[in-house]
């Protein structure tokens, strides 16, 4: 065979190729007998279910047709893998090609990692991986430890297994739980709550930025890069934005009847656990209208670059609340933290944006076919948060995502790979041909506004 002709798998095709494969192991395994606790008088789960769990698992989102306490033991532990490798996601895909014999990674190949999860041009992709891995290992250790105090304490049985499921879910910002309704109960549990926060925070705000703050504070690095000190800003503000939208919207609703320090700790918990977490420790369906447009723009925005979590990321929204605020200059850049963010970067984060949004109102057009509320019942409001949540990979729901028709599973399935694998292919630029890229064309003069 002719080697010019010979077919040559580019990344997006390897990305894509490994969360089917994922998403396929997953759905045989939870298919299986052994893989169902035999609740309901069900020998085994149907497979629709087995494959929507598996890619909410994959994508580590958190929606889920059946509650996971139903599942087995062995049921969960499959879930729980899903969930640590779709959470690592395309980590785990470059690390298959360092660790497997007469694999070698390309240099092309090498920029998947460098596109998704790093902003340096200049980048160690094994240098990234180990950093990756290391915080990785590191913060659920501790997270599980404190958390298996925390579920003593509480009495809950087997506090092992559930506090590393939880610490695994939460710094992957999945948002599965093994308790029925979730985290309800422990929403007055400070030790828990807290813990949560933090490998919520530290999964989403992205590797660079934890590797960054490692080095200035061991002395390795004289200052932080300009991403991590726009993340390190854009975060806090988030967060205490939609602390300060829910203690305000929603005085009489979800909140309602708190003690005001459980009322303080639900609240911050729910404004860090919107932004793709979706553990929750209220009853979302109980949220005000006002409160679930505060919603619906938190899980859009979701979590960092180069983290665990999903939606458009903080730092597109920040640079498009700064454009909507300031404007560009005539360059098309706009000036930030004492830099210039080229025009290019404002260009992506508007065509990142626009994308999301097509995907996602693509997504509510077919679920609102598919489940016309006249015929199942559901209020428009309930199928839009239900896709905003499965495209943001948060995993928060008004309670009808057991009762969508196979056809509506199948939608939200393709919307959750859509919001964590199409949105980050979208950041992995095809080489374009250096002879087009070479070419000047005439300016076109165009009218805006």
């Amino acid at each position: 065979m002719n080697k010019k002709h010979r077919f040559r798998p580019n990344e997006r095709f390897l990305l894509y190729s490994y969360f089917l494969a994922l998403v396929l192991l997953g759905t045989t395994l939870l298919s299986m007998p052994f893989s169902w606790s035999g609740a309901g008088g069900k020998s085994q789960i149907p497979v629709i279910d087995a494959f929507f769990t598996a890619v909410s698992a994959a994508c580590v989102t958190g929606l889920i047709t059946v509650d996971t306490s139903l599942w087995s033991l062995a049921g969960q532990w499959i879930i729980l893998a899903l969930i640590q490798a779709g959470g690592l996601g395309i980590v785990t895909f470059g690390m298959l090609y360092l660790v497997l014999p007469r694999i070698r990674i390309p240099l092309k190949s090498g920029q998947l990692l460098g596109e998704s999860f790093a902003v340096e041009r200049r980048i160690s992709v094994r240098g990234t991986i180990k950093t990756i891995l290391g915080t990785t290992l590191v913060f659920e250790f501790i997270g599980t430890l404190l958390l298996i105090v925390g579920f003593s304490q509480a009495g809950i049985d087997n506090p092992v297994f559930v506090g590393f499921f939880h610490a695994v879910s939460a710094f992957c910002n999945a948002g599965f739980s093994v308790f029925e309704g979730g985290m309800l109960p422990f929403r007055s549990n400070l030790l828990i709550n807290l813990t949560l926060m933090v490998l919520i925070i530290a999964g989403g705000i992205g590797f660079v930025v934890i590797r960054d703050v490692r080095k200035v504070f061991s002395g390795r690095r004289r200052q932080l890069s300009f991403h991590s000190r726009l993340m390190l800003l854009a975060v806090p503000i988030f967060i205490v934005v939609g602390f300060i939208g829910y203690m305000l919207l929603d005085d009489t609703a979800a909140f309602s009847g708190f003690d005001p320090p459980e009322r303080i700790l639900a609240t911050f918990f729910q404004s860090v656990t919107t932004r793709t977490a979706g553990f929750n420790t209220v009853d979302q369906s109980r949220l005000s209208l006002a409160s679930r447009w505060l919603t619906l723009v938190l899980m859009i925005i979701g979590g960092g670059s180069g983290s665990t979590a999903g939606g458009i990321k903080v730092s597109t929204a920040f640079i498009l609340f700064i454009v909507l605020l300031r404007g560009v200059n005539q360059r098309g850049d706009i000036r930030l933290l004492k830099r210039r963010i080229s025009s290019a970067d404002v260009s992506m984060a508007a065509m990142f944006f626009l994308k999301a949004c097509v995907f996602l109102l693509v997504s509510i057009l077919l679920l609102g076919i598919l489940e016309h509320p006249r015929l199942s019942g559901f209020t428009t409001s309930q199928i839009v948060f239900e896709c905003v949540s499965a495209f943001g990979t948060v995993g928060l729901s008004l309670g009808i995502t057991g009762d969508l028709s196979f056809a509506g599973k199948l939608v939200i399935a393709a919307t959750m790979f859509a919001g964590r694998i199409g949105l980050i292919s979208l950041v992995i630029r095809p080489a374009r041909n250096r002879a087009e890229a070479m070419i000047n064309v005439p300016r076109g003069e165009v009218l805006i506004g």
